[in-house]
């Protein structure tokens, strides 16, 4: 198994009441669904619940990419 977080993909961004929605691709070699409730991207470590997530192959590859949404705060 093989998997790993596009940089590329990541998108944060926060809310005036201090949620934070974040954004992120977990590009692996097997077809289930991942998902990351407490990621850490800039030395920033959020945690949170999965509001979305979208599975889908990468087209003429055996690898897939999924597509996560989290409502986060920092810690």
């Amino acid at each position: 198994m093989a998997e790993f977080v596009d940089c590329t993909s990541v998108k944060i961004s926060y809310d005036v009441m201090g949620r934070v929605t974040v954004s992120y691709t977990i590009v692996s070699d097997e077809a289930e669904m991942k998902a990351y409730t407490n990621v850490e991207f800039g030395g920033q470590t959020f945690t949170g619940y999965v509001v979305s997530i979208m599975l889908n192959q990468i087209p003429n590859t055996a690898w897939y990419e999924n597509y996560v949404t989290l409502i986060a705060t920092t810690g």
